[in-house]
């Protein structure tokens, strides 16, 4: 079938073949080069006796996350540029986070209520004494 070609042809006529296949396997990515950029969101920094914290909404769900139809995570919480995980119940329209009991009425009043504690967290890696038991 291939006898009519030449060695060169041959490679040529491979490589063309590789090449098509790899422009056609990216076509749909083609559209991303393309795609308008994020536009930055702006955020308010509210000061509570002497400590900032801000509330950071996120308009595009994750898509790595699980898909839950009671609790949205859209909300983040920051304080002191270090991020506290809050999660709202959808049924009850209350805030949650693991560092308080109980359910709260905003974002606001969780931070409110953690810089009222004097609650600070350490930046960087928390290390165990190996000597504590």
């Amino acid at each position: 079938m291939f006898s009519s070609f030449s060695r060169r042809q041959l490679l040529s006529l491979i490589g063309f073949v590789g090449i098509g296949t790899v422009v056609a396997g990216s076509t749909p990515f083609i559209g991303n080069f393309f795609a308008s950029k994020a536009q930055a969101q702006e955020t308010e920094e509210f000061v509570y006796k002497g400590r900032k914290y801000m509330i950071v909404t996120n308009l595009k769900p994750d898509m790595n996350a699980p898909i839950d139809i009671t609790f949205d995570t859209s909300d983040q919480l920051f304080i002191d540029d270090q991020k506290i995980n809050i999660t709202r119940n959808k049924n009850t329209q209350k805030y949650l986070t693991p560092l308080l009991f109980g359910q709260f009425n905003s974002p606001h009043e969780i931070a409110r209520r953690l810089i009222d504690q004097g609650i600070k967290f350490p930046i960087g890696e928390v290390k165990l004494d190996p000597n504590v038991d």
